[in-house]
């Protein structure tokens, strides 16, 4: 088991509880890596997973692009005075009021996946670069996204014709493959079936697109994810799909997890240990309405890894359940952590991985506060 972030560098451990705390140095990184692995690319941040400023800015100093979802999310980049050429509108669905504040900040490119969004951009965004979100196969993903966004591959080619026609550029195509992708070889597949459309669209409509996004769904290895599939992997296999088409438009890629969520971890205290009849539960400060939402999700409850701060006192290690302190029977986080037997009320479990989907989950459930956040 492998954890990047270093709890012995942590000077904040003897902070209140909860907290989570961030290496910053973690994020640049990472970006870094995203940008030898996938070295002609655009990497688009889609800071949907963490937008905290600290984040947003030093992915920002390392010359990062930005995946925007809203005009809250462009309002912090804005604040940072990120420019709008360093930002695609990159969800297929979106308030017309939304794009005309995008368009008038200076962003160009905006994603579609219906005729009913490409008229829509071409009234409040006039001019603007469109590129067409396509489905593709998500079944080897975790999260999958095909069900509620993405155009069948049938209807791409339509649908930049339509923007050519209503005085938009027909800019790209673009897909997801799903999130914690377990199929290395997914982006390539996706990518392999694009050759006929790109071939179509050249020979008979005279249009070439600029740019192939690839999205996201890179994953990240936490305790409930079984794969083991590295970023050099997949770009390998994505390169020799991206070799066999008629030209080669430009890449872009969307991560979000996999840029973030290694970078930080959640500090909780235990304030209970109650035996029940099936397990022994540890109820701490944190739970799933403190951040850790993604261990009750809806397609595939999140497993972190989880680690006290002490070592065992000599007495093994034994099977806990991991609950919130809220009164809510779902804020359960685990059933089947292994920790050391004799943990007690006061004792610190860390959460790993947990920098991606989950201070921008945080609800006041019950009152209880946002935890506190370092950077490091």
């Amino acid at each position: 088991m492998r954890h990047k972030f270093s709890i012995d560098s942590l000077d904040v451990l003897q902070k209140q509880t909860p907290f989570f705390a961030f290496s910053l140095d973690l994020v640049k990184n990472r970006y870094q890596e995203f940008k030898t692995h996938f070295p002609d690319s655009i990497v688009n941040y889609a800071m949907k997973a963490n937008a905290e400023p600290e984040i947003l800015e030093v992915l920002a100093k390392e010359g990062a692009n930005f995946e925007v979802a809203s005009v809250y999310e462009l309002r912090m980049l804005k604040e940072l005075k990120v420019p709008g050429s360093k930002m695609i509108y990159g969800t297929s669905v979106k308030p017309a009021e939304h794009i005309r504040e995008f368009h008038e900040y200076g962003v160009e490119r905006y994603a579609a996946d219906s005729y009913e969004e490409v008229e829509k951009i071409a009234l409040a965004a006039p001019g603007s670069l469109v590129y067409i979100r396509m489905t593709v196969n998500d079944a080897g993903s975790v999260f999958k996204f095909s069900e509620k966004f993405g155009t069948e591959k049938a209807n791409v080619i339509p649908l930049l014709v339509r923007a050519k026609e209503l005085g938009l550029v027909p800019y790209g195509i673009s897909f997801h493959v799903g999130s914690q992708a377990s199929n290395p070889r997914a982006w390539a597949e996706a990518i392999e079936e694009l050759v006929p459309v790109l071939n179509e669209l050249d020979e008979k409509y005279g249009i070439k697109i600029q740019m192939l996004n690839i999205g996201g769904g890179f994953p990240c290895a936490y305790a409930s994810y079984e794969a083991s599939v590295t970023l050099e992997e997949i770009a390998t296999h994505t390169y020799e799909a991206y070799a066999i088409l008629p030209y080669k438009p430009y890449l872009m890629l969307e991560p979000g997890r996999a840029l973030v969520a290694e970078s930080g971890v959640l500090v909780a205290s235990v304030i209970a240990r109650v035996e029940r009849r099936e397990s022994t539960w540890l109820f701490l400060d944190a739970g799933v309405y403190s951040g850790l939402f993604e261990t009750m999700a809806y397609q595939g409850s999140t497993r972190y890894h989880v680690t006290s701060l002490r070592p065992s006192f000599s007495s093994g290690e034994k099977l806990f359940a991991l609950a919130g302190p809220t009164g809510d029977s779902p804020d359960v986080m685990s059933r089947e952590s292994m920790l050391p037997q004799d943990m007690h009320v006061g004792d610190k479990l860390v959460f790993h991985d947990v920098g991606a989907y989950s201070l921008v989950a945080v609800s006041p459930f019950n009152g209880f506060p946002k935890p506190d956040i370092f950077f490091l």
